[in-house]
């Protein structure tokens, strides 16, 4: 038994494909808006995935899009390609669930650094009494 020569398309759930050159377009058009005014957009794509140079290139003009294990390194590193990934198969549920692990983790560190200007105080204050006695 053998599988249907079907093509290199994904459904996106209403019968059209979203086919290689619009995948591809998705992923230039998501890492140029994140990497937008920094100067080594190439060497930092290149560092999240292990991709080499002139694979970043390809994907950041929209020629090519990037294989399964290095989307996931995109996907896991800049926020917009896994934003604009899951626009594109209508699971904004998930981008809201993204957001709030986002929140979390900042009001997290957020009180780690209340805690610490905490610390400092309280030792100020032990020794500004030490002093009076």
């Amino acid at each position: 038994m053998s599988f249907p020569n079907s093509g290199n398309s994904l459904p996106n759930g209403r019968g059209k494909a979203i086919g290689p050159p619009a995948f591809a377009k998705l992923v230039a058009t998501a890492l140029k808006a994140a990497l937008r005014g920094q100067s080594s957009k190439i060497k930092t794509v290149a560092l999240w995935t292990g991709a080499n140079d002139r694979t970043v290139k390809n994907w950041l003009s929209g020629e090519r899009a990037p294989s399964g294990d290095h989307f996931l390194g995109l996907a896991a590193n800049c926020p917009a390609v896994l934003a604009a990934f899951l626009a594109a198969i209508h699971r904004n549920d998930c981008l809201v669930m993204a957001d709030i692990e986002e929140a979390r983790a900042k009001v997290a560190a957020a009180l780690v650094a209340l805690e610490a200007v905490r610390a400092v105080q309280l030792g100020n204050e032990e020794l500004q009494q030490g002093g009076l006695e």
